[in-house]
């Protein structure tokens, strides 16, 4: 039963609204399009065909020709609309000229079947449908494409009732069909439906007598892309199948009328299926393979997709005959692709995809092959990327190997050859990635210690080729073709890479550290020094590299090179260096200069350096003793730091001391005052709260550091002719005699009887010694504590070497006479007087005073008189020339006092001359003899 028909207003409504929408269409279309972004009309034309009637019947002839008018109206518009857009893609072409398309098409469909139906009118909507469904393959709207050619298959059956035309108005039609049948393949293979494109092949295949050349063109151009994307898919059966059927459409053609496009489609076809035969893996598919790229080759000739597919052959897994794979076969293809193709970047990567394939199985052949591509090619070419990528990958393959050297001989020649025909070097960043492989290759031969191979290889990363890989990774190559030639001990090829090296590189750190070491293992001495200095001077804030020097001359045994490199590290350490640092620093430089010093003793070594030895010692203690007194003073200001140790301020005061002992007598005396102030230096900074007994120890270090200071000191400033320097020796030598003093009173009764005897001996000669300097120095006030503390002693020497100074000095004779008359009683006290000495001192100073100062004269010819007189009950009277010479001289100074009217004062002076004439040991002839003068004079009554 047919269905039911809507009533006519409902039809000529319809009829009216599909007329209407396409004349709207026509004019909104055009600015649609242009925007590309108008969903509004996509929208409303989306609706409209999902609206457009199945059927519509119309009655009105003129109502047909009015929509075949307005149908083929917006066609063309679309037409020309279209051509703004490349045909190529399709993709491209906004999707509302498709949906406007699809809808002339129904208009066009609807106006055909209401009207006449002749053959022409059939061929031309058939067309039209079959070109809107092939826009909407093109475009991948399945949906739309389905519903158009639902249309054309209904003029399947059509075309068989039509009796009236005529047979090439039947063909033509037919061949439309054929069409028809290669599109819904093309649909249903887009949907996924393979039993209906199955069917529909088997439909084209059947109606294959009446396909023109475009048409087994366009189903193998089907089948073709079926094929493929069931290759991609990997479904490597049936993709056979479709592109073997693809083959077979064009096979069934004129080959000679085929056209250009047909024929590129037959060699992909051939292209696809060799892919598809070499994945099944098996002997009989790729021997199949194999004789379609001979068919290939053998028409096509050396064509890049030929080489190819014999690339692709060749590389198929082989079958188990024990064949191996043709590495010289296919370098062969690939030399011949070198030579012929056209490059770009897609077939640049081609190739190079290639040759790394080749480098799997043989990578000689493959260097064999990039080499071919940079010469021959890439060279000739202006494109720097290409050069690049190249370059580094023929470094890559060569740094993956193992070592061989022809195969760096061949990159050199490479690199020599490319550079001798190009006026570009390699950039900078292609530099980099080329040291980078490398710089592998370097580090792993010099960590196999394969010094060798690791040259040759900084070598090659130095030629020209790389001319832009900047200073810094120059300066780094160098530095390690030094550390080559210091491992095999080759001064000479270290001199020659250091010459040759820029100067800026030569006095980083690095490379005179570098230097440093070899020129240490050589015994190259001025070298050493050389890099010494300049590292020092490089190294203002950061001592690293003098730390490593030392290190390396330790590590070498090479004791003087270490010591000089440990002194230049203290010569840059400051106070604020860590002193668990610095204190091990100087402990080592120490022990080593002693060393120093013992060997040139045992070799009688008196060069220069040797003569530097004891100087250096005494800066060395004195940074110790600077830094010990920092740190100290940081602490006691609760300031955060760390102070030395006990233990450190142990050894470095008990090494100081003991080597100043040691070298007491061939040492200059300055050299051992230096050492023993740092001893007393360092014992000052032991904590106060220790033991008694260290404490004492200490204390009695100290006193004999001040002791042999003082001698010390005496000795130079005797000797110094510079009076400035020699007021400041006297300065140091009362400081050293104060501390020892103070130190004797702080140790009193602590001290064995015979220790306190032997200090406060030693405390007399000090006596004697601050004596001098305070008389040099002009101390008059302190004279007269000097003797009284030189009183504990009760040694004479002391007093007489005191006596003997005071007499020298330049004291005025107040100070003189009271200096002296202090001396001469504590002198008297003492129980092994020297009575010829204390004569003579009395002698001395009656004869400063006697002519000019009567009033001191007097009394001290009186005490002379009483010490006489004592000594001469004793076994060492005073002598008898002393005793006349003061009678004598006293009796003629009354003889003035006489001659000037002063009787009494003669009497006075008379009668002392007298009293100690007494004791002149002459039997009294001296006596009577002034007694005689005395009564000669004739004084008032």
């Amino acid at each position: 039963m047919a269905p039911a028909q809507p009533p006519r207003p409902v039809k000529d409504q319809r009829l009216k609204s599909i007329l209407a929408y396409a004349a709207e269409l026509g004019a909104t279309l055009p600015a649609a399009a242009a925007t590309k972004t108008s969903t509004s009309t996509a929208q409303e034309l989306e609706n409209q065909l999902s609206n457009f009637p199945e059927s519509l019947t119309i009655t009105v002839l003129s109502k047909c020709e009015e929509l075949d008018r307005s149908g083929t109206t917006i066609w063309n518009l679309c037409t020309r609309l279209r051509r703004d857009y490349d045909t190529d893609k399709p993709q491209d072409v906004p999707i509302v000229l498709l949906l406007a398309r699809v809808y002339a098409f129904l208009m066009l469909d609807c106006a055909h079947l209401n009207g006449k139906t002749t053959g022409g009118n059939l061929a031309r909507v058939m067309k039209a449908g079959l070109k809107a469904g092939k826009n909407c393959v093109e475009s991948k709207q399945n949906a739309l494409a389905l519903k158009t050619l639902s249309r054309v298959g209904a003029y399947e059956g059509l075309l068989q009732k039509i009796r009236d035309l005529s047979s090439e108005e039947r063909e033509a039609c037919e061949r439309l069909v054929a069409q028809y049948y290669v599109l819904r393949t093309a649909v249903a293979w887009h949907q996924g439906e393979y039993q209906i494109a199955e069917h529909m092949f088997a439909k084209s295949i059947a109606a294959k007598h009446m396909f023109d050349l475009p048409t087994a063109e366009s189903l193998a151009d089907v089948l073709y892309e079926m094929g493929k994307d069931l290759l991609t898919k990997q479904n490597y059966i049936m993709a056979i199948k479709w592109l073997e059927r693809a083959g077979g459409v064009l096979d069934g053609q004129e080959l000679d009328r085929l056209s250009m496009d047909a024929n590129e489609l037959r060699t992909s076809i051939l292209q696809s299926l060799t892919k598809a035969l070499l994945a099944i893996k098996d002997t009989e598919s790729t021997e199949r393979a194999r004789s379609l790229v001979t068919l290939l080759e053998n028409n096509l000739g050396d064509k890049l997709v030929v080489l190819l597919l014999k690339l692709e052959v060749l590389s198929a897994p082989a079958a188990d005959n024990g064949v191996a794979f043709d590495s010289a076969s296919y370098l062969d293809i690939l030399q011949r692709m070198i030579r012929t193709v056209i490059l770009s970047d897609d077939n640049f990567k081609l190739i190079m995809s290639h040759i790394r394939k080749l480098n799997d199985r043989s990578p000689s052949l493959a260097s064999k092959a990039l080499d071919d591509f940079l010469t021959l090619r890439i060279i000739k070419e202006d494109q720097d990327e290409w050069f690049e990528k190249a370059l580094v990958t023929r470094l890559w393959i060569a740094a993956s190997q193992r070592d061989n050297p022809d195969s760096l001989a061949q990159i050199e020649d490479l690199f020599s050859t490319l550079v001798a025909n190009s006026t570009r070097p390699a950039s900078p960043a292609a530099t980099l990635a080329a040291h980078t492989l490398l710089w592998r290759r370097i580090e792993s031969n010099y960590s196999q210690k394969l010094y060798d191979a690791a040259e040759k290889w900084c070598r090659l990363a130095m030629h020209q080729i790389f001319a832009k890989s900047g200073e810094l990774n120059m300066a780094r190559l160098y530095r390690k073709l030094l550390l080559c030639a210091n491992a095999k001990k080759d001064l000479g090829s270290a001199r020659e890479i250091f010459s040759a090296m820029p100067s800026a590189a030569q006095n980083e750190p690095m490379s005179r550290f570098l230097m440093y070491k070899i020129a240490v293992r050589c015994e190259d001495q001025d070298l050493a020094a050389e890099c010494l200095q300049i590292i020092s001077s490089a190294s203002a804030n950061d001592p690293k590299f003098l730390y490593a020097c030392v290190l390396d001359a330790q590590q070498a045994g090479n004791k003087r090179q270490t010591l000089v490199a440990l002194q230049l590290v203290l010569d840059k350490s400051s106070f604020e260096t860590s002193s668990a640092n610095l204190a091990s620093l100087l402990r080592l430089t120490i022990t080593l200069t002693i060393q120093a010093l013992d060997e040139s003793a045992k070799n009688n070594d008196d060069s220069a350096e040797t003569d530097d030895l004891p100087e250096n010692l005494c800066a060395i203690l004195t940074i110790g003793v600077g830094s010990a007194a920092a740190k100290r003073a940081r602490v006691l200001k609760k300031e955060p730091d760390i102070i030395w140790t006990i233990d450190e301020l142990h050894w470095f005061s008990k090494n100081s001391y003991n080597i100043a002992i040691k070298h007491l007598v061939d040492w200059d005396a300055h050299h051992l005052v230096r050492l023993l102030v740092c001893c007393i230096e360092f014992i000052d900074q032991y904590p106060q709260d220790m033991n008694q007994q260290i404490l004492d120890d200490i204390s009695l270090r100290k006193m004999f550091c001040d002791f042999i200071s003082a001698t010390s000191l005496i000795s130079l400033a005797r000797g110094e002719d510079n009076v400035e320097n020699q007021l400041q020796l006297y300065l140091k030598l009362r400081k050293h005699v104060e501390s020892f003093d103070l130190q004797l009173q702080n140790n009193a009764g602590n001290l064995e009887t015979e220790a306190d005897a032997d200090l406060r001996s030693k405390l007399a000669v000090l006596m004697a010694f601050d004596f001098e300097a305070a008389c040099r120095l002009k101390a008059w006030d302190d004279l007269g504590t000097i003797i009284l503390k030189a009183n504990a002693s009760k040694a004479t020497e002391v007093y007489e070497v005191m006596a003997d100074i005071i007499l020298c000095s330049e004291a005025p004779t107040p100070v003189l006479v009271h200096t002296v008359k202090k001396i001469i009683n504590a002198t008297w006290g003492i129980d092994s007087v020297n009575t010829e000495k204390l004569a003579k001192y009395l002698r001395c100073l009656i004869h400063l005073t006697i002519t000019d100062n009567v009033d001191i004269a007097g009394p001290l010819l009186d005490q002379a008189y009483a010490y006489a007189e004592a000594a001469s009950e004793t076994q060492r009277p005073f002598p008898a020339e002393e005793l006349e010479w003061m009678a004598t001289t006293a009796f003629n100074r009354a003889v003035d006092f006489y001659c000037a009217g002063d009787d009494e004062i003669a009497k006075d002076w008379a009668g002392k001359a007298l009293n100690i004439s007494q004791y002149c040991s002459d039997e009294g002839s001296l006596e009577r003899l002034l007694q005689s003068k005395l009564l000669e004079l004739k004084f008032g009554s």
